[in-house]
């Protein structure tokens, strides 16, 4: 093999650095293709430039010399030049016998290679060496294909190619392409204007690029991609304009009739807990942090990825319509490059009727199921199932379904001076559900206003009203683990390390065994 630089896993580490002649090479090659480039296929053409250029470098200091190979004979004055050596060439001073006597005769060439350098030695009329494999014009059969460099290299150079490329205001990005701003063709107001029409006819979309391009009279003459790439830039660049595709699509909707909890995270789904050390809390509660599998909870170190996963539902998601993207869950759901937010299909496993469903990436939600749960009767506590789709960007989602039965459940109600209460009464169940996560609704408005109410209470003073109102429910007056963690996310958005680090910071928790807790008024104070 070798040994040139282009060949080396040296050269493409991190000590490689986009040139600016690389820029103006990529530049050049927007220009003669008129087609917008994703950062991969420019990195591509660098490893590709780069191996060119060293190919031809190596040519220009073969011309009028003689490659060196040990197996040949030399005379003083002869030009050579070197394939170990990054192909430089060299003046040979001087030819003298070796001398080694496990060895058969051999000569020692005292090669010059200018700039001061000090001679270097080299053995020649010496058959048995790797050099003498190469042919003559350096080995080039055996170089590695620019596709396989990238193939092993590619992902570091794009990461440095991505960073220049951004920090160059002359460059356009858009969903992953890249291409000059001042070569894009003319998108005007009015072309904006007929995008808009065909996305409010559209119920606000989604519609793909393609779709809009039909209707919007950009002139025709022009790359279609570069066409569809200008007019994705200009409805970037407008702030009616939302691109709501995932990884790989590019798709537009308008910003007006997104509903409020996609255009921006809801403040019910906001995490204002105070952080928590996990190490603090012992094995069982980290278990419960865990098996709870909370959005805002770290992801498991051994978390595997599975095709299908079982949900208990929290409070907080069960009224604004909405699933967590949890550790367990993330994997199912689609994402982007840079869109916060991402349109895409839920579909029900038993009825196959799709439901037009968002990623909040921001909030770490999935918005779109209110009516899917009140068609199910679906409460908090209860179970479904989320199992990637046969589509991709599909996820199917089923209600765990059994017999519907009357039970006393834990229902969340106002108490006095429009304070968050607990009380127990009879509701129709008809899913499968966790008893110590259940907690239905009585009043909605009541409870909201106990929700707003509860925003203004200190964490701990909050922690410490919810775990007494529940205890009040349980004759022993022992509050399970999971159950505070229910009750708490009633009344703000909480993870459970966060819950869990009230418990064994403060001597009024005291554990009863088996994740319940009671409450010592003895050691409460006002």
């Amino acid at each position: 093999m070798t040994d040139r630089e282009t060949q080396t896993a040296a050269y493409w580490g991190e000590a490689f650095e986009i040139e600016e002649s690389d820029l103006d090479y990529l530049y050049n090659l927007l220009l003669e293709e008129e087609t917008p480039l994703s950062t991969n296929e420019m990195a591509l053409a660098i490893i590709e430039r780069r191996v060119e250029r060293e190919a031809q470098a190596a040519k220009r200091r073969e011309q009028g010399t003689t490659l060196y190979r040990p197996k040949d004979t030399y005379t003083a004055g002869q030009q050579l030049v070197f394939s170990a050596l990054d192909y430089t060439s060299g003046i040979v001073r001087a030819v003298r016998p070796g001398r080694n006597p496990e060895l058969p005769p051999f000569d020692v060439l005292q090669v010059d290679f200018g700039e001061g350098r000090p001679l270097r030695e080299f053995a020649a009329r010496l058959e048995h060496h790797k050099l003498n494999q190469e042919e003559a014009g350096g080995g080039l059969g055996e170089l590695r294909a620019p596709e396989d460099l990238f193939a092993e290299y590619g992902a570091t150079i794009a990461a440095k190619l991505e960073a220049r490329l951004a920090a160059n205001p002359d460059i356009a990005r858009l969903a992953g392409r890249w291409f000059p701003r001042a070569l894009l063709a003319a998108v005007n107001i009015g072309h904006l204007n007929l995008a808009e029409a065909v996305l409010d006819m559209a119920g606000g979309g989604p519609l793909p690029t393609d779709e809009l391009l039909k209707d919007t009279g950009l002139p025709t003459n022009i790359n279609p991609r570069l066409q569809a790439f200008s007019l994705h830039y200009a409805l970037q660049e407008d702030t009616r304009f939302d691109e709501v595709g995932p990884t790989g699509q590019v798709l537009w909707y308008l910003r007006r009739l997104e509903p409020a909890e996609v255009a921006q995270p809801s403040r019910r789904l906001e995490n204002t807990a105070p952080a928590a050390d996990l190490n603090r809390l012992s094995p069982t509660l980290l278990d419960l942090v865990r098996e709870l599998d909370d959005e805002f909870s770290p992801a498991p170190a051994d978390l595997e990825p599975a095709d299908e996963v079982t949900v208990t539902l929290t409070y907080p998601h069960r009224r604004l319509g909405t699933l967590p993207i949890s550790p367990r869950l993330a994997h199912l759901f689609p994402t982007a490059l840079e869109a916060p937010r991402v349109r895409f299909a839920l579909i029900d496993a038993d009825t196959n009727e799709v439901l037009p469903a968002w990623v909040v990436r921001g909030g770490q939600y999935v918005f779109g199921l209110a009516d899917w749960y009140q068609r199910h009767e679906f409460p908090a506590g209860g179970h479904l199932v989320a199992k990637r789709g046969r589509q991709p960007g599909e996820v199917i989602i089923r209600a765990l379904k059994r017999r519907p039965t009357r039970e006393w459940v834990r229902t969340a109600a106002a108490g006095p001076e429009g304070r968050l209460a607990f009380l127990m009464q009879k509701q129709l169940i008809g899913v499968e559900y966790d008893d110590l996560m259940m907690v239905a609704s009585g009043n909605q408005a009541q409870v909201d206003e106990a929700w707003q109410r509860s925003q203004a209470l200190p964490f701990s003073r909050l922690v410490a009203d919810v775990f007494r109102e529940l205890a009040k429910l349980n004759p022993q007056s022992a509050v399970h683990a999971k159950t505070l963690y229910a009750g708490v996310n009633v009344a703000r958005r909480s993870p459970p390390g966060s819950i869990y680090a009230e418990l064994v910071a403060h001597p009024y928790f005291a554990l009863v065994g088996d994740a319940y807790w009671r409450f010592d008024q003895s050691q409460w104070t006002e």
